[in-house]
């Protein structure tokens, strides 16, 4: 293994802000899985191909000219009903910005762009693909409280219908407990993907990428007494002051995930807990990132089970 606390040329580094964007200095906006160093790819992939995550779909947009680009996932939990992450139906414009920091011991100042003007987006515009089925979305409901910019972060779900039933495919069960800490559990998503340890490895290549973690925390808001937020460490596997120790497939969301779904294991077989939303994680900051990879950092994912009333409500 290379050492991590190496540093990085400017044109590494320049290329690491080029793939991950200024998301990863606050939170991580769309978030296929960031894999451990030490662990093949094709490992993750398999995982992601099993049955029961066969509900776990993928997004797609309309652009102009009438071709549908990927970007985001969902999780099917009727026949014509998907789950996913509030930001990722959020437009923006976008500006110029500028970030003083240095490289190799020299000043430097990198150009990013900040999003501006956010909208809801175009929601006819939308497709879901899953399996080999894709189809279009005929409306989609945002968490009336993640439009507040105080609980937004808290209340990072959404429920798309659609315009066809998907019968091919399996829905996810949802979770109705409330006894998810400590668990072991697996999510599934599409989108960027890489070594843990090469930050500037990560790109967007839309596979289907499942990995594991251990719920270290619960947080957010409290709705009938139960917080709205699920976090995980991305502990690697040489570090034994993480929170858990590492699974075989540890891992954490990257950029094209968000939506995707979090899993458990139980006596009535895998339930969906989790929704990947990424938003107020911590840990996107430069200087961890250049020290410590993706090792380390959190992931946030909104608690299903706070909100099963209000899914319940919208299919109605």
């Amino acid at each position: 293994m290379e050492d991590r606390n190496m540093s990085y040329s400017k044109q590494t580094f320049a290329r690491i802000v080029r793939t991950l964007g200024l998301a990863f200095l606050v939170f991580l906006t769309f978030v296929s899985g960031i894999i451990r160093h030490d662990v093949p790819e094709k490992e993750y992939l398999a995982l992601g191909k099993q049955k029961q995550f066969s509900c776990v779909g993928e997004l797609g947009r309309e652009d102009s000219a009438g071709h549908v680009v990927p970007g985001g996932s969902c999780v099917l939990v009727g026949e014509k009903y998907v789950l996913s992450a509030a930001h990722c139906f959020l437009d923006f414009d976008t500006r110029p910005d500028t970030l003083d920091t240095l490289i190799d011991g020299k000043k430097a100042t990198l150009v990013l762009y900040v999003n501006t003007n956010p909208r809801l987006t175009d929601f006819s515009k939308l497709y879901a693909t899953l399996g080999r089925q894709k189809v279009r979305v005929k409306r989609g409901v945002v968490h009336p409280d993640y439009l507040d910019s105080l609980t937004r972060g808290s209340c990072d779900i959404a429920l798309l219908e659609l315009e066809q039933p998907v019968r091919s495919v399996k829905s996810a069960k949802l979770s109705l407990t409330f006894d998810e800490l400590h668990s072991d559990v697996t999510g599934v998503g599409y989108g960027e993907s890489g070594r843990a340890d090469k930050p500037e490895s990560v790109k967007l290549e839309h596979k289907k990428i499942a990995g594991q973690s251990v719920v270290d925390s619960i947080g957010g808001l409290e709705f009938g007494n139960h917080g709205t937020r699920l976090f995980c460490e991305f502990v690697s596997p040489d570090n034994k002051a993480g929170k858990h120790a590492a699974r075989p497939l540890e891992y954490i969301p990257g950029g094209g995930d968000s939506g995707g779904g979090l899993f458990r294991q139980t006596g009535n077989g895998w339930v969906l807990i989790g929704i990947c939303s990424g938003e107020g994680t911590t840990g996107y900051d430069i200087q961890q990132l250049l020290k410590t990879g993706f090792y380390g950092m959190t992931m946030s994912w909104t608690r299903v089970s706070a909100f099963t009333g209000w899914i319940a409500a919208q299919m109605e």
